[in-house]
């Protein structure tokens, strides 16, 4: 008997299997959802950017619409994890039993997790890259540090990827998700310094907010931009870089839960 044939693919193996899968059938509408990711960061660029801010002189130094140029850029990274954690995991989970499926071939459960994580980081790394060239093209980039963008992106898109596949794991529905989107993923877009300055806020307020990891990955964003680094930043890319680790063992668990009867 040849021992080789029967072994199980490396977990890395398995992992990219699964991620390749993923990524064939993206293809096939990859143009129409590079418009979606860009659609909306660039409409809040033209409306807030250049409509509000005309009517603001300057924030912290800069134009308005330098202000807000970073943050929208790794909010589109987190939207799109989060909506292919969210809604594209549930999809390959409930209807489509495409998990179902891989798990009859020589994949468990842990490489299927890892794999949807890291697609929707791939997703959230193309998003970041598509708006940075859009805000690249309206002059508002200028330092040449800004090409870690599409790194700091691609770990944006983990962390989120990686809360989006748990509430997916718990999600009884689709409609499960508008909770997570209206009471979690709006206010981390709204409150974690995009728009403005955090030192406006309470300080009870500026507190909550420095937990949201949106709030790191905008600071680090808008550093990149500006090309101003300091020792500070070490704290928020530690932040980000440990929490990317925390939602995925839950995540693990909830789909165990519901993929091994």
């Amino acid at each position: 008997m040849n021992k080789a044939r029967s072994a199980p693919p490396s977990r890395i193996r398995a992992v990219a299997s699964v991620l390749r899968r993923n990524i064939r059938v993206w293809r096939k509408y990859m143009i129409s959802s590079m418009l979606g990711s860009l659609t909306e960061p660039f409409l809040y660029l033209l409306a807030l950017g250049y409509g509000l801010g005309a009517l603001i002189t300057e924030v912290e130094g800069m134009s308005y619409v330098q202000f807000i140029a970073p943050g929208l850029v790794v909010s589109a990274s987190m939207y799109a994890a989060t909506f292919e954690g969210t809604y594209g995991t549930f999809t390959r989970l409930v209807p489509q039993h495409t998990f179902e499926g891989i798990l009859a071939t020589p994949v468990g459960v842990a490489e299927i997790v890892l794999a949807e994580i890291l697609y929707s980081s791939i997703k959230a790394l193309t998003a970041g890259c598509a708006v940075l060239a859009v805000v690249s093209i309206f002059g508002l980039a200028h330092s040449p540090i800004v090409l870690l963008i599409p790194f700091l992106s691609l770990i944006t898109g983990i962390l989120f990827g990686g809360l989006a596949v748990l509430v997916a794991g718990a999600s009884p529905s689709y409609d499960f998700f508008n909770y997570y989107f209206t009471l979690v993923v709006t206010p981390l877009f709204l409150f974690s310094g995009i728009f403005f300055p955090l030192g406006q806020l309470p300080e009870w307020a500026q507190t909550i907010a420095w937990f949201s990891p949106l709030t790191h990955a905008a600071n680090l964003s808008r550093a990149l931009f500006l090309g101003q680094l300091n020792p500070d930043l070490l704290v928020n890319a530690g932040w980000l870089l440990g929490a990317t680790l925390v939602p995925i063992y839950p995540a693990y668990l909830l789909l165990r839960r519901r993929l091994i009867k």
